[in-house]
C-alpha cells in the first residue's frame, strides 16, 4: 500500500511540474505583443500535433490495430465536434481550452497507469519515464494555458488548475500500479479517443485563432517550427 501511494504521488508531482511550468510561461507571454503571441500559439499548436502524431497514437495503432485505434479517435473528434456545438455560451478561448483540458485529462489517465506499471517493474526505469512525462507535459499546458489566458481566466486560476489537472496522472499511476495486469487495449482505446480530441482542437481551433491574433506568417512558422521541434523531442524521448 505504500509504494502504491508513493508512486501515486510520484505520477501526481510528475504531471503537476509539466503543467505549472507550462501554465506559467503562458502568464508571462500574455505580456508580450499580438505577433509573438499568434507565433507561440502557431508554435504550440505544431508542437502538439506532433506530440499526437508521432508519440500518442503509432505505438496505440501498432499494438491495438491501426482501424480500431482511427475509429477511437474519430470517435474522439466527434466528441469534440459535439461538446463545442454545447458551449455556445463560451467565447472560442473558453472552448478550446476546455475542450483540450477535456483531452489532457484522458490521455493523463492511461499514461498514468503505464508509468505506475513500469515503477511497480523497475523503478529507476518508472523516474526515467517519470522525466520524460514532465517534459512533455510542459507543451500541453502550453496549449491548454494560452486560450485560457485569452479568454480572461486569472494567472491564479490558471497555476491552480495544474493541481486538478495533475489528478488523473496521480490516480493512473496508482491504477497502474495495482492493475499491472490491466488489458492494454483499453489504455491503447483512451490513447487513441484523447488524440482525437486534441487534434481536432489544435487544428481546429488553436491554428486558426493563431491567425486572428497576428495575420501574418509568424503564426505559420511557428506552428512549423513547433512541429520540428516536437519530432525531435520524440525522437529524443
Amino acid at each position: 500500500m505504500k509504494d502504491m501511494l508513493r508512486f501515486a504521488l510520484i505520477g501526481y508531482l510528475t504531471a503537476w511540474s509539466g503543467f505549472f511550468l507550462g501554465s506559467l510561461a503562458s502568464i508571462l507571454m500574455k505580456k508580450r505583443g499580438a505577433r509573438f503571441l499568434g507565433s507561440m500559439m502557431g508554435f504550440t499548436a505544431g508542437l502538439l500535433i506532433s506530440f499526437i502524431c508521432f508519440e500518442m497514437l503509432p505505438s496505440s495503432f501498432a499494438q491495438w490495430g491501426i482501424y480500431k485505434g482511427i475509429a477511437a479517435m474519430l470517435l474522439g473528434v466527434f466528441v469534440s465536434a459535439w461538446l463545442e456545438g454545447r458551449m455556445n455560451n463560451l467565447s472560442r478561448w473558453h472552448k478550446a481550452g476546455l475542450l483540450l483540458t477535456l483531452g489532457v485529462s484522458i490521455h493523463n489517465l492511461p499514461e498514468g497507469m503505464a508509468l505506475g506499471s513500469m515503477l511497480n517493474v523497475s523503478y529507476a526505469s518508472g523516474i526515467s519515464l517519470a522525466i520524460m512525462i514532465t517534459i512533455h507535459c510542459f507543451p500541453e499546458a502550453l496549449a491548454v494555458a494560452l486560450p485560457l489566458r485569452q479568454a480572461g481566466v486569472s494567472a491564479f486560476k490558471l497555476l491552480a488548475s495544474a493541481f486538478i489537472l495533475a489528478l488523473p496522472m496521480g490516480l493512473g499511476t496508482m491504477g497502474g500500479a495495482f492493475f499491472s495486469t490491466l488489458s492494454p487495449r483499453f489504455i491503447d482505446a483512451c490513447v487513441c479517443f484523447s488524440g482525437g480530441v486534441m487534434l481536432y482542437i489544435a487544428c481546429g481551433e488553436i491554428l486558426p485563432e493563431s491567425k486572428e491574433i497576428w495575420n501574418g506568417r509568424m503564426p505559420a512558422l511557428g506552428a512549423m517550427i513547433g512541429f520540428v521541434i516536437g519530432v525531435m523531442l520524440t525522437e529524443r524521448l
